[in-house]
Order: structure tokens, then C-alpha cells, then sequence
């Protein structure tokens, strides 16, 4: 048994532990599911296992995702498709997003462990965000017409398991345990190809830019966003229902990244 006191939140908003004296392994299944349950996310670092054992650990959790896009339970995510245009699996920026919304799977738990992380000289962070504290600095009426209308998404990357012919819808929320929280996946920036495009139905795109502008403005200030420099061996394991991820564009030498997912029974 590690003793879990000690261990104190990462942002503003009480959200996210960084861990240093131990790695996953050392935990129960218990202990790390407590964790979780109190800070949303964890960050191992200095203690590196192996990707097998992320993925016999993260097994006590649920059933892993797999599908003919991943090899095995994990997806590589390494740049490799740089060339031929896609930005999941290429260097491009990933906004703010829960995984599994647009391919219609209900994730419960993500592992990205790092393979390798060698002269990234341009960007390269994954960040993740305690969408459910920055909410409250919201309009309400925004969150009002994503709940009422929710949003459509339609894939641009070719991994994605759904039809790049139409928009799919996507409920604004999902409700776990009375509380409420964003499914959602938001816009590329301008300037910035997409692994997806995102719409709200019967909303201006005027008024789209306006909702998601303001949003994208609290969910990753500082109060409620982590932002994880990378080194090989670290371990980034969060509640994919309570908070939303993504990452910067970068380019360098080679950053090779493992996506493990926990499905929700």
C-alpha cells in the first residue's frame, strides 16, 4: 500500500497530481482509482515502466480498445502519417477533446505513455483541462445550446471509424453520478488543419466561433489546464468522461507517443 496524503494537486483548480516517487506498478488498482476520483488525472514521471505493463495494469480497469486502427490495445501515435496528411497520427495540434465522442465508443479511462521524446524543438505538450471547475466561468447560455443542440462532427483524418461523407451527432454532455460533463470535441484553430470539423446545429457560424472562442479561453488557462512536457518513460493516465485533452503541433526528431484505452463497462 503507498500512502496517497502527500500528494497534492497541480493547477489552481485542485485538479491533477504529479507523482515522482513511484510508479504505477506500485499502486493497487484501488489506490489509483482513488487518485483519479479526487484529481482527475495523474502524471508519473521519473519512474518509467514498460508499455506491457501500462497495458496489464490499465486491464484491471475494463475491457482496452481495439479496433483494425490500433495495433493489438494500443494506438502508436508517432508522427508516421505526417506525409500523407493526417494530424492524429501525423504533428499537427489536436484541440481539446474526449476521446472516443466522435467515434461513438464510451471511454472511461486514457493512458498516453511515452515511447520516445528525442530533439522536439517546436511545441510537443499534451494538455489536459478541468473542464468541469472552468464551466463556471461560462456563459450559461452557452452551455444551454450545447446541451439542447449538442454538436455534429464529421472526420477529416482517416482513422476515425465513421463516414467522412457526414456529420455525426454528438450529445453536448453526459451525465455520470447526478453531475454533468462536456463530451464534446472543439474546433481547429484557424490556421491549423483538422482531424475533424465541428458544427452546432442551426448555430451561425458566427455565433459558433463566439461560443467556442470564449470556451477555448477559460478551458486552457492556466487555472484549469496542465500542460505535460514530455520525457520518455512518463505516464499520463486521466478520466476520459470528466476532462478534456489534446496537444501542440511539433516537429523534431521523433515523438512516439502510446494512446491505451479503458472502455466503460
Amino acid at each position: 500500500m503507498v500512502s496517497l496524503a502527500h500528494y497534492k494537486p497541480i493547477t489552481a483548480s485542485e485538479r491533477g497530481v504529479a507523482i515522482s516517487d513511484h510508479k504505477l506498478t506500485d499502486f493497487t488498482a484501488e489506490e489509483v482509482w482513488q487518485l483519479i476520483d479526487n484529481y482527475r488525472w495523474l502524471v508519473f514521471k521519473d519512474n518509467p515502466i514498460s508499455e506491457a505493463e501500462v497495458k496489464d495494469f490499465l486491464h484491471q480497469f475494463g475491457p482496452l480498445t481495439e479496433n483494425n486502427r490500433r495495433k493489438g490495445t494500443v494506438l502508436n501515435i508517432d508522427g508516421s502519417k505526417a506525409d500523407e496528411g493526417e494530424v492524429l497520427l501525423g504533428e499537427g495540434f489536436l484541440p481539446l477533446h474526449r476521446d472516443g465522442a466522435l467515434m461513438g465508443t464510451n471511454v472511461l479511462l486514457v493512458g498516453i505513455f511515452c515511447a520516445e521524446y528525442k530533439n522536439i524543438t517546436v511545441g510537443g505538450r499534451t494538455f489536459i483541462t478541468d473542464a468541469e471547475n472552468a464551466l463556471k466561468e461560462v456563459p450559461q447560455e452557452y452551455l444551454d445550446i450545447l446541451r439542447e443542440r449538442g454538436i455534429e462532427g464529421k472526420p477529416v483524418d482517416s482513422y476515425y471509424l465513421k463516414s467522412a461523407d457526414e456529420w455525426h451527432p454528438i450529445p453536448g454532455f453526459i451525465d455520470i453520478d447526478g453531475k454533468s460533463y462536456l463530451n464534446i470535441g472543439f474546433p481547429s484553430p484557424k490556421g491549423e488543419k483538422p482531424s475533424w470539423l465541428m458544427r452546432i446545429p442551426g448555430i451561425s457560424d458566427d455565433r459558433f466561433d463566439e461560443i467556442f472562442t470564449t470556451m477555448t479561453s477559460v478551458l486552457m488557462d492556466e487555472k484549469y489546464c496542465y500542460y505535460h512536457e514530455w520525457e520518455e518513460g512518463d505516464l499520463l493516465l486521466f478520466d476520459n468522461r470528466k476532462v478534456l485533452h489534446g496537444r501542440e503541433a511539433y516537429r523534431g526528431e521523433r515523438r512516439a507517443l502510446a494512446n491505451i484505452q479503458v472502455l466503460a463497462a
